[in-house]
Formats: structure tokens, C-alpha cells, sequence
């Protein structure tokens, strides 16, 4: 009788034993569960965020294109393509928020020198556009850009744009 009282306690012990280890296993399982779908869902935001900004960016900088390529051909319709285009530059102050909000601070870092890649650019074409109609007369502290300067302004957004993407691959692929 002792050695089935001993053999019960074994079977209840194993039992109650196996019992803790699957209920510690699935608790462990379902906490990894919500850490992996939370990480997905900052990872989303995050995407979704880097993707709002590239869009804005992308149709900024192509009306960008447009107006400055109007007015080095001197065409009537370069001061209406620059309000386009600063338009569209302004359009990408609350999406740059969005990336701030979203993070990591390097991708904020990058959307602030996207941005002011953009701004540099827009401010370059506008002052060019008013001095060259008389409406503003060169300062020392405020040069007006010639051809090549706006075009090295145009570059440097589109190399802001790349350093943008780069860096956001790099940041959803982690």
C-alpha cells in the first residue's frame, strides 16, 4: 500500500509539475506574442510615417523641378510654379512632425535635413525670382542665387531625399 500511496503522490507531483511548466510556457508564449505585435505595430507607424513624409517630399521636389527648369528657361509661368512648389514644401512641416513623434531621433534628424534641403531650395528660386523681376534688390547678408546655386540646392534635396530612404530601410529592416 505504501508503494501505491508513494506512486499516486509521484503521478499527482508529475502532474501538477507538468501542469506549472505548460501554464509558465504558454504565459511566457503569449507575453512574446504581445511584445512581437507591439513591435510590428511601431514598426507600421513608423513605416507609415517615413512614407507620408517620402510621398510630400517626392511631390515637392517635382514641382520643384518644374518650376526651377521654368524659370532658367525664362518661361511667364516660374513665379506661379514657385508658389506651387512652396506650397508643396510647407505641406511637409506636419509630416515631419509625424516622423519626430514616430522616431527613432536619427529618422526625425533626417526628416529635419530633408526639409530643410527643400526650404533652402524653395527660398533660393523665390529670391532669384523676385530679383530678377526688380522686386528685390541684392543685400550682402542675402545673395541672390545664380543658375548653378539653385541647381546645387536642387541637388542637395534630392541627395536629402536619398540619405531619407537609405536610412529608413535600414531602420524597418532592424
Amino acid at each position: 500500500m505504501d508503494q501505491a500511496i508513494a506512486g499516486l503522490a509521484g503521478t499527482v507531483v508529475g502532474g501538477l509539475i507538468g501542469v506549472a511548466g505548460t501554464l509558465g510556457a504558454t504565459w511566457r508564449a503569449g507575453k512574446d506574442q504581445k511584445r512581437n505585435q507591439h513591435d510590428h505595430w511601431r514598426r507600421q507607424q513608423r513605416r507609415d510615417a517615413y512614407s507620408q513624409l517620402l510621398s510630400e517630399a517626392s511631390e515637392a521636389i517635382r514641382v520643384g523641378g518644374a518650376a526651377l527648369d521654368a524659370y532658367m528657361d525664362g518661361e511667364r509661368n516660374a513665379p506661379s510654379l514657385s508658389r506651387d512648389f512652396d506650397d508643396a514644401v510647407k505641406k511637409i512641416d506636419s509630416v515631419v512632425g509625424l516622423v519626430a513623434l514616430e522616431g527613432p531621433e536619427e529618422a526625425w534628424s533626417a526628416a529635419m535635413e530633408l526639409s530643410s534641403a527643400l526650404y533652402d531650395w524653395t527660398n533660393g528660386l523665390v529670391i532669384a525670382l523676385e530679383a530678377a523681376a526688380g522686386r528685390l534688390a541684392p543685400e550682402p547678408g542675402l545673395p541672390v542665387p545664380d543658375e548653378s546655386e539653385l541647381q546645387d540646392l536642387k541637388a542637395t534635396a534630392y541627395s536629402a531625399s536619398d540619405d531619407f530612404v537609405a536610412l529608413c530601410r535600414r531602420l524597418l529592416d532592424t
